[in-house]
This record gives structure tokens, sequence and C-alpha cells, in this order.
């Protein structure tokens, strides 16, 4: 692979680049979907190829490639640094680019590697979920569980002297069910997410995550809407690491600095909340799906302390954005496949805890609302806005959680929400998820802790 890339490399610069890199990945994966007990699909496919870039002066060309013998890559290394040669004097803004070099081999170890795993195995994993959230219930009308994993080998070099080789191991099962009793038909679901082989769905919490499913599903039957107005407000880790991942975190990812795209725009060093307002983001967090070791520029990570004591301190870059904005590259820099350009994305995101007994927290309110889960939402990064609606909450009267509630949702804009938090838990969970921007799906983390918000406007039907 060294000796493919470095010939892309050495043509990109021999036509006019300042700077090069080549990502060559192979990666391999499943998708199996059941639905009513019943096999819908069952997929697998292999991507390898190489994503090569060439910069001059500000100016970028990106190209891909699946030839990668030495010609075909010296070909396309040709290519785009000509293009980039051809592109340099059209730039708004023109910088060189410069970073750490690294060398390193990360191998990830695994008790079940998935190739080892039969696809009949996997089914009969995905159908076993599947049935337990079809025969809970009676009222259970309607399920589908999708079971995925993905294995990449990923190999990134650059003209300054990075080289490094990385391997990463995602599985992860998802249970959605609809119940039904009369008119009223609801839907839920449950998931697990994480970084490992085979082996990690043979644990606990994934082996029941479609009864989780399911006595969700059956509990929103008997819930009630929630009546609309202002109410204090108490988030759960999954609910929370909604908010700080779309609301906060989208608005710190640096290549929103440039396009001024983000309402955190100049407010590097500034007070956004709380003395007790932590929020980080983490790709060095062992197991989780949103970690890893190197970024797709070959940068080192490291934890990305986005509010400390509440005040906004780091960004999370490319090498690009640290040039441009004369910070530290942090190792943010992702991409979906080689097929794709890296650009500056969160990774396991997620409020610090703080001191608080959850029932603590609860016992101090006087009425309230706990809300839960996540169904969908939108957020306005340039803007701070935000809506969220959550899979459930509970109703709070009296320092008790009563009532269940369902249609309940919180907007509101998140420079004026950080500094209404108040109390925070001192639990942690984090939640899986897939992360979109640009075109670009990534895996990633969310969650935190239990965190209670003043005086926040919440919608119901």
């Amino acid at each position: 692979m060294e000796d493919v890339a470095q010939a892309a490399i050495e043509a990109a610069l021999k036509a006019g680049a300042s700077f090069a890199d080549v990502r060559i990945e192979n990666t391999t994966t499943t998708i199996i979907e059941i639905s009513n007990g019943v096999t819908k699909q069952s997929l697998a496919s292999r991507l390898k190829g190489a994503g090569i870039r060439a910069f001059v002066n500000g100016a970028w060309a990106f190209a891909q490639c699946t030839d990668l013998t030495s010609s075909g890559m010296r070909e396309i290394g040709e290519s785009v640094g000509r293009l980039a040669v051809a592109t340099k004097d059209r730039v708004a803004e023109r910088f060189d680019l410069d970073g750490p070099t690294f060398k390193d081999k990360v191998r990830m170890s695994v008790k079940s590697h998935f190739a080892d795993i039969s696809v009949d195995e996997k089914i009969a994993f995905a159908k076993m979920i599947d049935d337990q959230a079809k025969d809970f219930d009676k009222r259970i009308v309607n399920t589908r569980t999708i079971y995925g994993d993905l294995w990449t080998e990923l190999f990134v070099t650059n003209s300054l002297g990075t080289t490094i080789y990385v391997e990463n191991s995602l599985p992860r099962i998802l249970s959605l069910t609809t119940a039904k009793d009369g008119t009223n038909r609801q839907r839920g679901y449950a998931t697990v997410g994480t970084k490992g082989g085979f082996e990690k769905m043979q644990t606990e919490e994934p082996q029941h995550v479609g009864e989780k499913s399911a006595r969700l599903v059956i509990g929103l039957l008997d819930s009630v809407s929630v009546k609309g107005g202002s109410y204090d407000v108490i988030m759960d880790p999954v609910f929370n690491g909604v908010m700080v991942h779309e609301a906060f975190g989208h608005a710190c990812e640096a290549d929103n600095w440039p396009a001024h795209t983000t309402v955190l725009e100049d407010k590097v060093g500034e007070s956004l909340g709380p003395d007790h307002l932590d929020l980080s983001d983490d790709p060095t967090m062992p197991g989780e799906r949103g970690s890893f070791a190197y970024d797709w520029e070959g940068t080192k990570t490291k934890k990305r302390y986005l509010v400390k004591n509440g005040v906004l301190t780091e960004l999370m870059h490319s090498l690009e954005t640290a040039t441009r904005l004369g910070m530290e590259p942090n190792g943010s820099a992702r991409a979906q496949s080689f097929m794709h350009p890296p650009i500056p994305r969160m990774s396991n995101t997620f409020m610090e805890p703080g001191d608080w007994e959850v029932d603590e927290m609860i016992q101090d309110m006087s009425d309230g609302i706990l809300l839960c889960g996540f169904n969908y939402g939108y957020t306005e990064p340039s803007k701070g806005q935000f809506m969220f609606q959550a899979n459930y909450g509970y109703m709070i009267e009296n320092g008790e959680k009563t009532t269940m509630v369902r249609d309940v949702s919180l907007a509101g804009q998140i420079l004026d929400v950080l500094p209404k938090i108040d109390a925070i838990g001192n639990d942690f969970k984090m939640d899986s998820g897939t992360c979109g921007k640009a075109g670009q799906g990534i895996p990633t983390m969310t969650g935190g802790t239990h965190a209670r918000i003043l005086s926040m406007p919440v919608g119901g039907m």
C-alpha cells in the first residue's frame, strides 16, 4: 500500500501541489433486516479503493480511485495535482498547510471476527431479537430488526511524513416496534452499537434489545399527550446527548468558522454557561462506537474539551481549519469512506457528570417534566436554534415522577439554554447513532448525564 500511495503523492507534488495525501480503505459490511419474523434483506458488501487529495495556496483537489496499481495511482495523483494548481488563483483565501506527523499501526483485537461468523448465525441473532419484540404482547402489530457490522482497514499517508494504519470493527443491533390498541398507535425503538467483534452482541444489553423496545412501546399505549407550556425539565442521558451533539457540537466543528455558519463565532474563551458545565468530545474512549486512534488525515486523536467550567475552550479541527484559525489540529477530520473528503466531525460527544443524584434532582422540583429518549428534531448551527422531540417522558409533580407522557418536544436557542442548566447528575450513559453532515454518515455516540434546565418551552399535542 505504501508504494502505490507514494506514487500518487509524488505525482501530485511534481504537478505543482505543495501538499498531498492518500487514504486507502478496505471495508466489509453486513446488513440484515428482519420484519415480523421474516428476513427482508441480507446484504454483504466490500468497498476498496483510495481517496487522493492535492493542495496548493488554499486550493484543494480530490479524486477517488479503485485502480490500486502504481500506474493507476500515479495517474490520479497527477490529475489532482494539476487541478489544484489550476484553481489556486480562484480561492477566496490563500494559506499554507502544515501539521504534525505520525507513524503508527493500530490493530483491532477481537474475540469473534465478523468474517468468522456465518450469515446464518447473524440472521439467527437478528431473528431472536425480532421474536422478542413480536411475542412480547399481542398489541404489537409490527416489528423491524436491523443488524449491521463493519470491518475497516485504513491506511493514511501524506507528504508531511505521516504514515498510519488502523483497523476498526463496529457491530450494531436496532429494534423498532409498533403497537396498536384501538385507534391508539405508538412506535418505539431501542438500539445498541459498540466497538469490537461479534462477541459484543452476545452480552446482556444487545441480547435483550427487542424486549426493551417492546416494553417501551407498550408503555406508550398507556401514556398521555403532554400539555404545552413552560416547564422546568430534566433531560435523561439520551435526550441530553442529542442536544449536546446536535445543537452545540455541530456548531463547534471548525469548518463553520471560515464559512461564518456558527452561532459560536468569536466566542472561543467566552463563558457560555455555569461553572459546573463541561461538554466534551472524546474519540479516545475505549469500546465506544465513535472512538478512533487517528483521524482520516492521520492526526492522532485526543479528548476535546469543548466547554470547560462553562467556557468555550476548544473546537474540532482538520489540518485546514487548524491552520486557518491558528490553532492545534486535534484529530477531528473524518470521512464516510475513501470516496469522500475528510471534514471536521464529532466522535463521542457528551455532558460531563456533575454531583447530583437523579432522585435528588427530581425531589428538588415541585413540578416539571422528565424527557427521555429521542424521536426526531432539527437544528440550525448558524443561529443555535433547535427543536427535539423526546421518545417519551414523565410528569414530575410535588417532587415525584408520575404520569408517562408522549408527543413532548423541547425548543430553544442553545446560547439561551446553557445558562439555565442548574443541576447535573452524577450518572453517565452513552447511546449509539449515525451522524449526517455534508452527505456523509459516520458512526457516533452521544450521551452524558441527567441534567436539569429551568423554565423551558415544551410543546405538546
